[in-house]
């Protein structure tokens, strides 16, 4: 047989067995996995029905299954006096992140040492250390972040935030994952005005998730369904998209156990092209 020609008879068998695969995995180049998930500072119980171990281990091991694109985490206490390990500070979040493999991007709402709002929380904007916020993981680069503390109403308890993360996909698209947190009792309708305000020059397709502390049909949720899609809903938690840029592949919630009171809420969504 004529040696000149196994190059060729090797790229038509390449293009036989791959072609498919390769076909496959462009068609799903615009599809993604996403989580939101209220961890409860990382307190899981530990085998004496305490919560105080604070290991990330068991999250990871529990979200790495999904294999998801973009994780959303709430109540995120980082680099706190009470997940000190020989007396150091520990980045939690970028502690799960390495553990997912994943890109990370933490947006705090108060300094733990200010909870009851005493002073004007810009005076901790520097802080690195008893922080309590939103984190976003992400398994595509984020090429820039953005936070916002939400209003703080008389009525409501807490500081609240948002964190935003531009992501740049394989595709070469970039889109904005945002990941919030509302007051659990009061000031809702207030946080959400903001948010939406404060989204208003986010000229890229967006995903929006958190615990909003409001059921379905609630004010809040119908003023973010003017801006956006849901894709997703278990309790008080939520996952949107920006009106008419997403489909909605699936959804679903998986149970945390003794993880979390929250259960994640898991979609698969793709983006329009």
């Amino acid at each position: 047989m004529n040696t000149r020609f196994y190059p060729y008879i090797i790229l038509v068998l390449f293009v036989m067995v791959f072609g498919g695969f390769f076909s496959k995995a462009k068609a799903q180049d615009n599809r993604f996995k996403v989580i939101t998930f209220n961890v409860l500072s990382f307190e899981q119980e530990d085998k004496w029905g305490e919560r105080n171990s604070f290991d990330v281990t068991p999250y990871s091991d529990f979200l790495k299954d999904e294999n998801a694109d973009f994780i959303i985490l709430n109540e995120v206490e980082n680099r706190s006096s009470r997940q000190m390990r020989d007396g150091k500070y520990i980045d939690k979040v970028q502690e799960i992140a390495d553990k997912l493999g994943m890109f990370a991007i933490y947006g705090y709402s108060y300094n733990l040492n200010n909870k009851q709002g005493q002073n004007p929380e810009e005076n901790y904007t520097y802080c690195m250390n008893e922080l309590y916020g939103n984190a976003i993981l992400s398994r595509y680069p984020i090429i820039a972040s953005r936070t916002m503390q939400l209003p703080r109403p008389a009525g409501s308890s807490d500081q609240r935030g948002a964190v935003i993360a531009e992501v740049a996909l394989p595709s070469g698209d970039i889109i904005a994952v945002v990941a919030t947190h509302f007051d659990h009792t009061g000031g809702q309708q207030e946080q959400a005005e903001a948010l939406i305000a404060f989204l208003n020059d986010t000229k890229v397709p967006a995903l929006l998730a958190g615990d909003l502390n409001v059921y379905p049909g609630a004010s809040p949720i119908e003023l973010i369904g003017t801006e956006f899609d849901q894709m997703g809903n278990h309790w008080v938690d939520y996952i949107f998209a920006s009106k008419g840029g997403w489909n909605k592949i699936s959804e679903k919630f998986v149970d945390a156990g003794k993880l979390s009171d929250h259960d994640p809420v898991i979609v698969e969504v793709e983006l329009k092209k």
